[in-house]
């Protein structure tokens, strides 16, 4: 009916309006079994892609279209949203066959998500917010469409996204880049060693430089480190233009870098890279006179004895 509908407006008109009027469905349990519920907003809520004076002759004639006014908005009277945001809509329903699942965000605080881009799988290009599942290795995208209605992509693999930027509310970044540092460790001992990395090791390179690689970081301090181990995995893996990117990256933020301890990791890693490893012996003896009181610096401080063995 919708599509009929602007059909002949296009040719009575001569113009080129674009509909998109997908199916929405809700999950309804019943009786012990869940079915998807058609939710009557078909032809409803349907959006249409054209010049402002266009839209308002279509939604002047006895068709049943009409405006969604934008109460919130006090410069603009229609509800509009961005080809982008558009974009990541029908994403989703291309791979869901036009029926999209719809639900109230109401009750989700997308604020406690991180902002990703997919890179793989069955939503490329697709950017929104990941809400990831408890002990697992994926999560759902959540799509915040207009004024609080939503609809998501589910079982999204975390490899299979690049992160945009992290949640203010959560501690995943420094997570993510305190558990990579023991991989690269790993890998520069078999770049010193001129040893090919073993592939679960190159993959895990791999993942890390994709997922981080574009990443917005609001610790200025925190960034330096990450573009510091983005430095050495990306030349150790061969990608020299990301390398030099991170590098120029890196030197903006260097001077946040006050630890003493992730000042001899950033040290390590460029000093392996660039086979410099007389930096190494230089510094080995200012650790030496420090106590290490973690894991991570009693790992570290076992990388500058194997090299100065």
């Amino acid at each position: 009916m919708a599509r009929k509908a602007i059909d002949r407006f296009n040719a009575g008109q001569k113009c080129n309006l674009e509909l998109f009027a997908p199916t929405y469905v809700v999950k309804e349990e019943k009786d012990g079994e869940i079915k998807m519920k058609t939710v009557n907003l078909t032809f409803h809520y349907v959006f249409v892609r054209g010049t402002l004076p266009e839209v308002k002759t279509l939604c002047g004639q006895n068709n049943g279209f009409s405006f969604l006014i934008d109460h919130g908005n006090l410069k603009q009277r229609y509800a509009t949203i961005t080809d982008r945001d558009m974009a990541n809509f029908k994403t989703i329903a291309r791979a869901y066959k036009n029926c999209l699942p719809y639900f109230s965000l109401d009750e989700i605080d997308l604020e406690e998500g991180d902002l990703v881009e997919v890179i793989n799988g069955d939503f490329p290009g697709l950017v929104g917010t990941y809400m990831p599942k408890a002990k697992s290795n994926s999560g759902n995208i959540v799509l915040n469409v207009y004024n609080n209605v939503g609809t998501i992509a589910f079982n999204v693999k975390a490899t299979d996204v690049r992160v945009l930027e992290f949640s203010r509310r959560s501690t995943r970044a420094n997570d993510q880049i305190d558990a990579f540092v023991p991989h690269l460790l790993k890998a520069l001992r078999h770049y010193h060693a001129d040893e090919a990395l073993p592939r679960p090791l190159a993959a895990k390179l791999t993942v890390f430089c994709s997922r981080m690689g574009r990443v917005s970081m609001n610790n200025r301090k925190l960034d330096a480190r990450l573009q510091a181990l983005l430095v050495g995995a990306n030349y150790i893996l061969g990608n020299i233009d990301e390398a030099t990117a991170a590098k120029v990256r890196f030197d903006k933020l260097k001077d946040t870098i006050t630890n003493e301890w992730t000042s001899a990791l950033v040290t390590l890693v460029f000093s392996i890279i660039n086979d410099d490893t007389a930096r190494v012996e230089n510094l080995k003896a200012e650790l030496d006179k420090l106590t290490p009181s973690s894991r991570a610096q009693h790992m570290l401080m076992d990388e500058y004895a194997h090299y100065t063995a």
